[in-house]
């Protein structure tokens, strides 16, 4: 007798759910980026908050966590800054992606079943490549942009 749940992997199925295809990584990527924004947006807004309660608290505090502490480079916060700004790039690309696939675009023109059978996934797989190669020339160029040596 089977399961009546066995269908349904919870968040196991993020990371298993069949076979492992560029869409899923995509759709995998896009999940932990979007949680990972969710909670850097809570500790902001918890942290600014305290600017609220006491103009030195959130001096303390800043300098504490900030970047540049007492005049000196703090390069773990610089890269987790870098990190955040990667992943808003990507999960903003993606988003831009998903969109275009929502209003029907890139989806193809329906054909008969047909032996060879085509697909539509093909189009789709093309401007999911493109998609995410402008979005690497944006991460790279964000790489220069962070740790341009000349520019500090």
């Amino acid at each position: 007798m089977m399961k009546r749940y066995q269908n349904y992997p919870g968040i196991l199925g993020w990371f298993y759910g069949g076979k492992l295809n560029f869409e899923r990584i995509l759709f995998l990527l896009h999940r932990i980026t979007g949680i990972g924004l969710i909670f850097y947006l809570l500790v902001h807004i918890i942290v600014v908050g305290f600017r609220a309660y006491s103009p030195e608290l959130w001096d303390k505090i800043m300098k504490t966590i900030s970047g540049h502490y007492n005049g000196h480079y703090n390069s773990i916060i610089y890269f987790l800054e870098w990190l955040l700004l990667v992943a808003v790039i990507f999960h903003m690309m993606n988003g831009l992606r998903l969109i275009f696939l929502e209003l029907g675009f890139f989806i193809g023109k329906p054909e008969r079943p047909v032996y060879p059978y085509r697909t539509s996934i093909d189009y789709q797989r093309m401007f999911s490549w493109i998609i995410m190669i402008i979005a690497g020339i944006f991460v790279i160029w964000s790489l220069f942009a962070f740790y341009n040596p000349l520019g500090r």
